[in-house]
C-alpha cells in the first residue's frame, strides 16, 4: 500500500490529523488506512479514515508578514516549501461482514495509505446480498456502491434541490429494486416516472412488462402522451364505494358541522346497496333539501328564496308550521309525530310518502330529521364540487393489481389539483393499510411519495387528507410489510417525526440553510463534516446514510436504463426554435403578401383590357 502521510499531533478515536506533501497529498474525500494495536486482544487490524480537509501554511510565510517582506523572502530563496496537514475522519473497521468502530486510536507517526480497491470494495460492494447497485465511490469509478434492500425496512427519504438528480436516482433504484421482485406504488405529481417503459431512443427498457401507468381520466394538455410512454390505464374511483367519512375529508367539512354529515350520512344510507355516481347522490341531497320547502312536487331544487331566511331565534312552533307548510306544498306527506307536532291541526293536508321516510316507504329507510334537512341545505354546494371530478367511474381502486409481486404501478398525479391528489394518496394508502391490516400481504410493498412535503406538511396549520395514514405507515407500516420512500426537495417542510423515520437517506446537493437544518435534526448519522459537503455536491453525486449502507458514503449515481419524464427543457435550445419560428413566420407573411400583390396586379390589368 502506498503510503500518503504520517499521523501527527492530538489523535481521537472518531479523528486524527496526517502530514503529507504536495507530491502524495490524497484528495479531499479519498479514503486511507491506519493501523489500530487493540492491546486487550493482542491484535492489530487495518482502520478505514476519509478525508474532510487539507491544510496548506508555511513556517517561513507567516501571516504577519507584509507583502514586501513576503516578496523579499521570496526574491532570496525563490520558493517556500509548504506544510500540508490533512483531517480524516474515521468510518470503521471490518470484523466478518459487520463495520465496527475502534475502541482505541491509532499512534502518532504511524503510517497513512492509500485504502486499496478491495477493501474498498469490502466495505461497499461485497456481500451484500441482493444488493441494489447505486453507482461508484466518488474518488474510485472501479469501486461500485451497493444498497442493502433490508435498509428500507426502516424508510427511506431522498433529498435535494430542484435540478440535482434525485429523480434521476430514485429511478436508478427503483430499476433495481423491480428486477430484484419488489412491489412498488409511485405517486407521481410531475410524471417523472412514466416513462419507465421506454429508453431516452424510445427502445423497450427490459421491465415494460412489469411496468403499469395508470392516469387520472382528465383532458388537461400539456402533458405527456400517451403514445410515449406506451400507452396507459385509467384510474377511477367508485363513488358510491366512499364512506361518509371520506366524502367528508375530501370536500373539507369539517367535524362541527354535524348536520351536514347527518344529511350526507342519511343519503349515503338511503342509496346503500346501489351503484350510483355523484350526481345522484346529488339529487338525493337535494331531495332532503327539498322537504324544507326548496322544491317541487317534482323533488327538483328550485333556488333558495327570502322566505327561506328565516330567523335563528324563532320559535320551535313557527319552525314545525313553516316546515309542515313546506311539506303540504311539495305534496309530501310525514309523520308529524316524528318531529312532536301534532297532526290533527292540519288534517286537510294532501298526503303522499315523502322519498325514503321511515313509515310506509317501502325500503326500509329512516324518517328525515329537522337537523338532516338543514344540513343537506348547505351540503348541495360541496356535493356539486365532487361532481366537477373527473375521476369517478364504476371501478374501485385496483388493490390486487397493485400488490402483484415484481410489479412496478406509477399514478401519475400531473394536472391535477391539489384537494384531489390529496385524496388519491390518502384512499389509496388507506385501503392498502386495510389490506394488510386485515388479510396481511404476501410480499413487502413500497411506497414512492414525489413531493412529499405536500402531503405530509410540517408546521403549525399545515394540512393534508393523506397526513395521518402517512405518518401511521411511517411509525407502524414495517410491522405489516408496508415501506415508505420519501421524495422531496424541502425536507424542512415535512413533518419533522415522519421524517425521522426515515432512517435511511439518500441526500444530495442542499444549499438552503433550513434544508440543511431539518436534514441534522432528523439524520443521527449525519456529521457536520458531510453537512457542510452538502453544497459543494456536483449534480448526480449525493451522500448516502443509514442501514441502506455499512458507513456513510458519497457516491456518483450510475446509469439509469429508462428515460426520465420530468427533465427541464432546454431553453437555449427553445429560444433557438423561436429565434427559427420568426424567420419561417417572415418568410411565410411575405410570400403571401407577394401573391396578394400578383394578383391585385393581374386583376388591374385585365380592368385595363
Amino acid at each position: 500500500m502506498n503510503t500518503v502521510g504520517y499521523v501527527v499531533g492530538e489523535v481521537r478515536t472518531d479523528e486524527f490529523t496526517f502530514v503529507t506533501n504536495r507530491e502524495i497529498a490524497p484528495p479531499r474525500l479519498e479514503y486511507i488506512v491506519v493501523q489500530v494495536q487493540d492491546p486487550e486482544r493482542a491484535i492489530q487490524y487495518d482502520v478505514l479514515a476519509q478525508v474532510t480537509k487539507l491544510a496548506v501554511s508555511s513556517r517561513l510565510l507567516d501571516t504577519s508578514l507584509s507583502y514586501n517582506e513576503v516578496a523579499q523572502i521570496l526574491n532570496r530563496i525563490s520558493t517556500s516549501q509548504p506544510i500540508i496537514v490533512g483531517t480524516a475522519q474515521v468510518l470503521g473497521y471490518l470484523d466478518g461482514r459487520t463495520v465496527r468502530y475502534p475502541r482505541h486510536a491509532t499512534m502518532p507517526g504511524n503510517p497513512v495509505t492509500q485504502a486499496p480497491d478491495d477493501l474498498l470494495k469490502r466495505f461497499f460492494s461485497q456481500d451484500v446480498e441482493s444488493g441494489i447497485d447505486i453507482g461508484s465511490l466518488i474518488n474510485r469509478d472501479n469501486v461500485n456502491v451497493l444498497l442493502n434492500p433490508n435498509g428500507l425496512r426502516r424508510h427511506m427519504a431522498v433529498i435535494a434541490q430542484t435540478g440535482a438528480g434525485k429523480s434521476y436516482t430514485v429511478g436508478v433504484i427503483l430499476e433495481k429494486l423491480l428486477q430484484l421482485g419488489g412491489s412498488i406504488v409511485i405517486f407521481d405529481p410531475n410524471s417523472d416516472y412514466v416513462k419507465m417503459r421506454r429508453d431516452e431512443s424510445m427502445r423497450v427498457t427490459p421491465f415494460a412488462d412489469r411496468v403499469e401507468v395508470y392516469r387520472m381520466p382528465t383532458n388537461q394538455k400539456g402533458r405527456i402522451s400517451d403514445d410515449e410512454i406506451g400507452g396507459a390505464k385509467k384510474f377511477t374511483m367508485k363513488f358510491s364505494a366512499l364512506e361518509v367519512e371520506e366524502i367528508c375529508a375530501m370536500t373539507g367539512i369539517p367535524e362541527a358541522s354535524t348536520n351536514i354529515r347527518k344529511a350526507l350520512q342519511t343519503a349515503h344510507d338511503n342509496l346503500r346497496g346501489r351503484d350510483y355516481a355523484p350526481h345522484e347522490f346529488l339529487r338525493e341531497i337535494e331531495r332532503i333539501a327539498a322537504a324544507g320547502g326548496g322544491s317541487d312536487a317534482g323533488g327538483e331544487w328550485m333556488p333558495r328564496g327570502p322566505e327561506r331566511k328565516r330567523s335563528d331565534q324563532e320559535s320551535l312552533p313557527e319552525m314545525q308550521d313553516f316546515h309542515r307548510a313546506a311539506y303540504a306544498k311539495a305534496n309530501l306527506d310525514v309523520d308529524w309525530e316524528d318531529f312532536g307536532v301534532d297532526a290533527s291541526d292540519d288534517a286537510e293536508t294532501p298526503i303522499a310518502a315523502p322519498p325514503r321516510s321511515e313509515k310506509n316507504n317501502g325500503d326500509g329507510g329512516k324518517s328525515l330529521s329537522l337537523d338532516a334537512i338543514a344540513g343537506a341545505q348547505k351540503a348541495i354546494k360541496y356535493v356539486e364540487r365532487l361532481t366537477r371530478v373527473d375521476i369517478w367511474g364504476f371501478e374501485q381502486v385496483p388493490i390486487q393489481d397493485l400488490l402483484r409481486p415484481m410489479n412496478l404501478a406509477v399514478i401519475d398525479l400531473a394536472g391535477v389539483d391539489s384537494w384531489i391528489t390529496e385524496f388519491v394518496v390518502d384512499k389509496v394508502l388507506r385501503d392498502l393499510w386495510g389490506e394488510a391490516t386485515t388479510n396481511g400481504l404476501p410480499r413487502p410493498v413500497f411506497f414512492v411519495l414525489e413531493e412529499a412535503h405536500n402531503f405530509v406538511p410540517g408546521g403549525q396549520g399545515a394540512k393534508s387528507q393523506a397526513a395521518h395514514i402517512i405518518k401511521r405507515i411511517a411509525s407502524e407500516g414495517r410491522k405489516f410489510g408496508l415501506f415508505l420512500v420519501l421524495v422531496t426537495q424541502r425536507p424542512y417542510k415535512i413533518h419533522g417525526d415522519t421524517l425521522s423515520q426515515c432512517n435511511s437517506q439518500i441526500i444530495m446537493r442542499l444549499t438552503n440553510p433550513q434544508d440543511q437544518l431539518a436534514i441534522k435534526q432528523s439524520s443521527e448519522g449525519i456529521s457536520e463534516g458531510l453537512l457542510a459537503d452538502l453544497p459543494g455536491l456536483n449534480v448526480g453525486e449525493a451522500v448516502i446514510l443509514g442501514p441502506i449502507v455499512r458507513v456513510p458514503v458519497m457516491v456518483r449515481i450510475g446509469h439509469r436504463l429508462s428515460a426520465q419524464g420530468g427533465n427541464d427543457i432546454d431553453v437555449v435550445k427553445a429560444l433557438e426554435d423561436a429565434r427559427s419560428a420568426v424567420v419561417i413566420d417572415k418568410r411565410e407573411r411575405q410570400v403571401k403578401q407577394e401573391r396578394a400583390q400578383t394578383k391585385k396586379t393581374e386583376w388591374l390589368e385585365e380592368l385595363d383590357a
